[in-house]
């Protein structure tokens, strides 16, 4: 069913359509909000946040890009929160007992691209979770942040130079 035939039943009072959107949309919410915030309990949260927030307006949601229009609630809830919190996201403490090398590895390449991509200004981490791990197109990506195509390449060409330059001055430091 797509997306358009899902709103329509919400707008009628399917309560099932509404958990349809939910269940479809959740996991890349949520994984949005992650990366953004660094914080699992408090990604959570957001994500809850967005979908009542979803639910209380619903009715005024007109036929768009539903995953864009969740995406942006997101993005608005996440940058609330960097507003609210008083100290930086930081990274838990991982626990190494017991892997194999290859896994501690890998897990400690995806910790130091999640270190280097909380060092990128706010606008170039958007810009690169929503094209590299939510695999939309810069046109797409311009209309949830609502910005032109220019700046959205703009912000993913400078977000990856900064991503290298960091990559190559902590592999010179290990």
């Amino acid at each position: 069913m797509t997306d358009k035939e899902l709103i329509r039943k919400v707008h009628s009072g399917s309560k099932d359509a509404l958990n349809a959107i939910v269940e479809k949309y959740y996991d890349e919410i949520y994984r949005f909000c992650l990366y953004l915030t660094g914080q699992a309990t408090d990604s959570y949260d957001i994500t809850q946040e967005v979908f009542l927030r979803f639910i209380k307006y619903v009715d005024s949601y007109e036929y768009r890009n539903l995953k864009g229009y969740l995406l942006i609630i997101a993005r608005n809830l996440c940058r609330d929160y960097f507003h609210h919190k008083q100290d930086t996201a930081c990274i838990e403490e991982a626990s190494y007992a017991g892997r194999e090398d290859a896994e501690l590895h890998n897990l400690e390449d995806r910790l130091l691209l999640w270190h280097a991509l909380h060092k990128l200004p706010v606008k170039q981490r958007e810009v690169i979770i929503l094209r590299i791990y939510e695999e939309l197109r810069f046109h797409e990506i311009a209309g949830i942040l609502g910005c032109n195509l220019s700046t959205v390449k703009s912000r993913f060409r400078l977000g990856v130079q900064s991503l290298r330059k960091i990559m190559e001055t902590s592999d010179e430091e290990s």
